[in-house]
């Protein structure tokens, strides 16, 4: 028991690397409702660790509205030496984007996309009421901007992903625009539909799903009935495997 006003230090001997206290008193603020709704839901390590990390770099921030992009969050190596220790042989990547898709889905942060020069800027932002204007009135000038504005082109490829599965990371959106490429544009649609409906929703499902539609034709595809299935490359080859096992469980 340790007697009354006695403050007890860590001893190296008992502790490797102890933590040897806080440089300063200043406190980086969370607000109440992260502690009586949002912690209590966390079952991620990488999500909890992802949301906590994005509180302190923005409370460093200065102007409105403070947020954060994927690449600054790819780049930060404190980030990435918390996350390590959630998984070793995990990519970082991967991590990283369970912790912020698992925040955006549970409404803790937001996910704004901004296309800029050709590509697609992912910021994050705490999840309040200023932010969501924010995100709302540029989602409202995108469209006014848009020299198409009054003919709208349907949702894009990324955006409809983003919508139904979740994160859109840089390397995802480079497959998502080479798969615009090699499929109709409605298989994909019907491929994420599927993904949905399934309650599978990744990336790698909706590729397989558009893979073999792409080998076997689909039922209202135009060229189904004068495609044959190639039995040989189902049952040999790369593909071989997943034949006999009749199934890949991991991913379907």
């Amino acid at each position: 028991m340790v007697p009354w006003g006695h403050i007890r230090i860590p001893n190296y001997n008992e502790v490797a690397m102890a933590f040897t206290g806080f440089s300063t008193d200043r406190l980086v603020g969370l607000p109440p409702e992260f502690f009586s709704e949002v912690l209590p839901a966390i079952s991620l390590a990488s999500e909890l660790k992802v949301t906590l990390h994005i509180f302190y770099r923005l409370s460093r921030q200065r102007g409105t509205p403070r947020r954060l992009s994927w690449e600054e969050l790819l780049s930060d190596q404190v980030l990435r030496r918390s996350l390590r220790m959630v998984s070793k042989l995990r990519p970082y990547e991967d991590l990283l984007a369970e912790g912020l898709d698992a925040a955006v889905q549970r409404g803790s942060l937001l996910h704004v996309a901004i296309p800029a020069g050709g590509r697609v800027g992912n910021w994050y932002l705490v999840h309040t009421a200023a932010n969501r204007t924010w995100a709302e009135e540029m989602a409202l000038a995108r469209a006014v901007l848009s020299p198409n504005a009054a003919n709208p082109e349907p949702i894009s490829v990324v955006r409809l992903y983003e919508q139904n599965i979740g994160l859109v990371t840089p390397i995802l959106i480079e497959e998502l625009r080479e798969a615009e490429e090699r499929f109709p544009r409605a298989w994909i649609e019907e491929a994420i539909r599927e993904a949905v409906r399934s309650n599978a929703r990744s990336w790698r499902y909706i590729r397989k799903v558009l893979e073999r539609w792409a080998s076997d034709g689909r039922e209202n595809a135009p060229n189904r009935a004068e495609r044959s299935i190639n039995i040989e490359e189902y049952t040999s080859g790369q593909l071989g495997q997943l034949y006999r096992r009749g199934s890949d469980d991991s991913d379907l």
